[in-house]
């Protein structure tokens, strides 16, 4: 009488998926080991990833880079030549990044105050950008605005005077201050109401 020495798979579906589970496992440790920058790569490939608004996966974005995070988590790794397309978007990503912190600090430079505190002034700004705060009295907002000369003017309110983000205005203001934020001059206004 023999008797039979195999393992019971008691549950095929969980084997089978922890057998893949180990083949991409080994497949992704080969390739990190192969392919420099590898852990760039990775980083790039979250922006193909979607997640739903818990934070759990809802699957891959229709676009290159959903296309190349599918391939490497269903098989492991990616093409040299993949590897070398992510790679190239990267670096053009850093080389724009570097080109506009440049061009940037040139502007910055030369931003200034604008007229004296307590003084009004008629300026013409447009709104660069909005920030929203939160606060026990409601939403109050930060308006980053510059003048015709590029110098940055901020107004912390709730002003109808002031206008969406990419829209110009021109207002008659106080300065409340000069200051002075990451290196950058602005001047803060306060009581904004639109030039007649």
């Amino acid at each position: 009488m023999t008797t039979n020495c195999s393992p019971v798979i008691e549950n095929p579906v969980a084997y089978e998926n922890a057998i893949k589970r180990n083949i991409i496992a080994n497949a992704q440790k080969t390739w990190r080991a192969n392919i420099e920058r590898a852990s760039e790569i990775e980083s790039a490939l979250i922006a193909g990833i979607s997640y739903n608004d818990r934070g759990d996966f809802k699957g891959y974005n229709d676009d290159f880079m959903g296309s190349m995070a599918k391939a490497f988590y269903t098989y492991g790794k990616l093409s040299p030549k993949q590897s070398e397309a992510i790679l190239k978007g990267i670096d053009a990503r850093i080389a724009r990044k570097a080109e506009w912190a440049d061009k940037k600090a040139v502007i910055d430079a030369k931003r200034e105050h604008i007229g004296t505190v307590g003084e009004k002034l008629t300026i013409t700004l447009k709104v660069v950008h909005i920030v929203e705060l939160e606060t026990a009295f409601g939403i109050n907002y930060i308006y980053i605005c510059e003048d015709e000369n590029q110098n940055t003017i901020i107004y912390k309110g709730k002003s109808v005077a002031m206008p969406n983000k990419g829209e110009t205005v021109t207002v008659i203001a106080t300065i409340k201050e000069h200051g002075v934020r990451d290196g950058v001059k602005q001047t803060v206004i306060q009581r904004p109401t639109k030039a007649k």
